[in-house]
């Protein structure tokens, strides 16, 4: 039984990192449910480990903090998918250059470097595959949200994850205009 009515779907599904990622569990779940899952990973060396860990899965490269490695990315799915059933975005990164600190020491290089990758990516990546996405396709994130409480030990990611959300929403908003 196609419980989630994903036979013969194409989901892109971005940010594996290991057996422990989100991102992972997400595409076994996807491919046990019977959907074709196309995986993306933000390095040659993670491409290796991941292929190690998926067999012979299709995996791309893509460093989302590049455009031009997110257009090729389009391209090189475009060329094996002529549509996408869904996309999944997993990406988030923080950099903790030093040990914990207070939030109001935050380097502003370091927020804005977790705010290009963990939350633009998202608009970036659906900007960029829009034209492939099936007409009831998903785009979904992965995150977290503290924003009605401080949490100290999640750091700066906290307000970057707002960030993820409120992205999202304005995502929905943007692409029903197109839908």
């Amino acid at each position: 039984m196609d419980f989630l009515g994903l036979s013969d779907k194409t989901v892109l599904v971005c940010g594996v990192a290991n057996r422990k990622s989100v991102a992972y569990h997400v595409g076994r779940v996807l491919a046990e449910a019977g959907a074709k899952v196309v995986y993306v990973v933000r390095s040659p060396q993670r491409r290796e480990s991941v292929a190690r860990l998926l067999g012979g899965a299709e995996i791309y490269v893509c460093d989302v903090e590049r455009e031009e490695e997110i257009a090729r990315l389009r391209d090189q799915v475009a060329a094996r998918h002529a549509t996408l059933d869904g996309l999944v975005h997993s990406i988030a990164f923080a950099d903790y250059d030093e040990s914990p600190r207070p939030f109001h020491e935050t380097s502003k290089k370091a927020f804005l470097r977790s705010i290009d990758v963990s939350c633009y990516s998202l608009i970036a990546l659906a900007r960029a595959f829009q034209d492939l996405l099936a007409a009831d396709a998903s785009v979904v994130t992965i995150s977290i949200s503290t924003t009605r409480m401080a949490s100290e030990n999640y750091g700066f990611m906290a307000p970057v994850k707002a960030a993820l959300d409120s992205s999202m929403v304005f995502l929905a908003k943007s692409f029903s205009r197109f839908s």
